[in-house]
């Protein structure tokens, strides 16, 4: 009953509002290119990936990423704003398995909001109120949480993200951000997301809860998502600071590997600026999110890390840690013994940007994968393995 009236009430506040209308919508065009040049090495020992793949992998590559943001807004009276947001990109996100768009452009967000005195309602194709979560500070390509992806294959390198969670998904929700409440110095904003299936947008439309139909009109593998977060603002004298905290729950629904698990899960993090500099960190224990039966063991990620801003030079390094089950490896096994299961994995990374002219920024990435999983499958082993990825990229931002 929470999730619908959550649902109903935004919907409601929009309608009320709209019609307050009293200004043209003013359309902004936006968005960014950003070449990248990859080097990169990841191992493919003791059966990590299934012998009919060749073993031999390339070493580098270029790859060219591009976004174009169509935003309307509107003004009403009473203080109400209103608008719209499209966003066109050729990424990679989880409907392709990170492995990329190419050149097929997608539509990535595509919402519609309206804020007042009494918060911001957001319908539609967005990230939801997980953008309030915070953690390692990164620069550029992103480190840690940057596009190294683009350069291991997911099959058999697991991309444990700090928020374990994918944050940047964009299921089709509605998202309710309070006010930021409080005064200059000290201020408080909580939000709340919903959507039917995760990592389900567009016009899908969900007609049977189960799995195996075709044609786009069965289950997500999690239903009825519901996320909260809340972030403080403060300003101690020359100190900032940012503290948040997040907690998401989904209902399980079979899938491909079996019955996906209910789960909750619940993330702190914060960052502390002081002229220039930024340090942070996060904790995010995932439950038992994306698991099925059997799978019962720890499954979390922390961050750590540090950045440096001076003129038109910015330099950061952050560590990540994490475990949790893969169940897309292409060498697999479900139950209390899955190899699916990543012991251990690591992540450091460091990042540097110039900034030649405004928007347009060079950028440089040196992140270095370890990952330990243990067991073996019809008597392949499967051990550990390890990613080493630099990236140089050339980006305007427009």
């Amino acid at each position: 009953m929470r999730k619908v009236l959550l649902a109903t009430s935004a919907l409601v506040a929009f309608a009320g509002a709209a019609q307050a209308a009293e200004s043209p919508i003013t359309v902004n065009v936006g968005g960014y290119v950003d070449f990248r040049a990859g080097f990169f090495r990841e191992a493919s020992n003791n059966g990590t990936i299934a012998a009919a793949t060749p073993a031999k992998r390339s070493d580098y590559d270029f790859d060219n990423e591009f976004r174009l943001n169509i935003e309307a807004v509107g003004k009403a009276g009473r203080g109400i704003e209103y608008g719209g947001l499209i966003s066109l990109w050729n990424g990679a996100e989880y409907n392709d398995a990170f492995t990329g768009g190419q050149n097929n452009v997608r539509v990535n967000q595509a919402y519609v909001w309206l804020s007042g005195a009494y918060g911001k309602a957001v319908l539609g194709d967005d990230h939801g109120a997980s953008d309030l979560f915070v953690y390692a500070p990164t620069v550029g390509e992103g480190q840690i949480d940057g596009t190294y992806t683009d350069f291991t294959d997911p099959r058999t390198l697991f991309v444990i993200q700090p928020t374990y969670i994918d944050n940047t998904e964009n299921s089709t929700k509605v998202t309710y951000y309070t006010p930021k409440l409080g005064n200059e110095n000290h201020k408080i904003q909580a939000g709340v997301s919903f959507a039917p299936n995760f990592y389900d947008n567009g016009q899908n439309v969900v007609k049977y809860n189960a799995s195996g139909v075709t044609n786009g009109t069965g289950n997500a593998s999690i239903q009825d998502y519901l996320e909260a977060a809340a972030q403080y603002t403060g300003q101690y004298g020359n100190i900032g600071t940012k503290l948040s905290a997040t907690i998401t729950t989904g209902d399980g629904q079979t899938n491909s590997v079996g019955l996906t698990r209910d789960f909750t899960s619940w993330g702190l993090g914060g960052q502390v600026m002081w002229n220039g500099a930024t340090f942070g960190g996060s904790y995010v224990d995932a439950g038992t999110f994306g698991t099925v039966a059997g799978q019962n063991r720890q499954q979390d990620a922390w961050t750590v890390g540090a950045k440096y801003e001076i003129g038109k030079v910015a330099v950061a390094a952050s560590f990540l840690d994490g475990q949790g089950y893969n169940n897309a490896f292409s060498v697999t096994s479900v139950g209390a013994g899955s190899v699916n299961y990543v012991n251990d994995q690591k992540v450091y990374g460091l990042g540097a940007t110039y900034t030649w002219f405004p928007g347009l920024t060079t950028a440089a990435d040196a992140v270095f994968v370890r990952q330990h999983r243990a067991g073996t499958v019809d008597g392949l082993e499967v051990g550990d393995n390890a990613a080493n990825v630099f990236v140089v990229s050339q980006k305007i931002t427009f």
